[in-house]
């Protein structure tokens, strides 16, 4: 929307069949690399990629295959943003799945579940080489994942912490300090993590 003129948006389009749940966005600002870009991730199991600069129609789709059941997509984020090349987008879904799409190559590079609702993921910076990723669930538990330590059969190193005593609705990293982090609790706590 232009803050100057906000009777008209700056871009429109009917992105999906069902509600919308979560947005994401990279690129443009200066900081990083690439197109600017917005994924949206909805409750009809799709994530999509968007270039304002291409109208009504998705860069990225990423659906069910034929046959698969349609999962609730609760949270997108966009990390591995570090050259003009290579982008990807990591989906939290209602089942606890959580997934790794690599845009370049147009391919689930890593995918896993945490048996919990996925509410939000974060990487710790969208325009580095991947580094550290951050998924929250309904239960209370926070999983941090080192994006760089992968076993071909096991997927990332991680950790998990059982953070509050309800659903962790929120992460986000301090851009000064990557290895801090905050949660928000679905009781009001805040708790800041290192």
């Amino acid at each position: 929307m232009d803050l100057e003129a906000a009777t008209e948006p700056l871009y429109s389009v009917k992105a999906h069949k069902e509600i919308v749940n979560s947005l994401d966005g990279v690129g443009g600002l200066g900081v990083g690399d690439g197109a600017p870009e917005i994924v949206t991730g909805s409750r009809d199991g799709t994530v999509k990629v968007w270039d304002p600069r291409q109208k009504d129609t998705p860069v990225a789709n990423m659906e069910p295959g034929a046959g698969e059941a349609k999962r609730d997509c609760w949270t997108v984020a966009f990390g591995h943003a570090f050259n003009q090349q290579d982008r990807c987008v990591c989906a939290g879904y209602d089942n606890g799945d959580i997934k790794l799409f690599d845009l370049r190559n147009m391919a689930v590079r890593w995918e896993t579940n945490i048996k919990n609702g996925v509410c939000c993921v974060e990487f710790d910076r969208k325009d580095i080489n991947m580094n550290k990723l951050v998924a929250t669930s309904l239960e209370g538990t926070f999983h941090v994942f080192d994006m760089r330590t992968q076993h071909p059969t096991k997927g990332f190193a991680s950790v998990s912490e059982k953070g509050h005593k309800s659903t962790i609705w929120q992460v986000r990293h301090l851009p000064q300090n990557r290895d801090v982090f905050m949660t928000a609790g679905g009781a009001g706590n805040l708790h800041l993590w290192k």
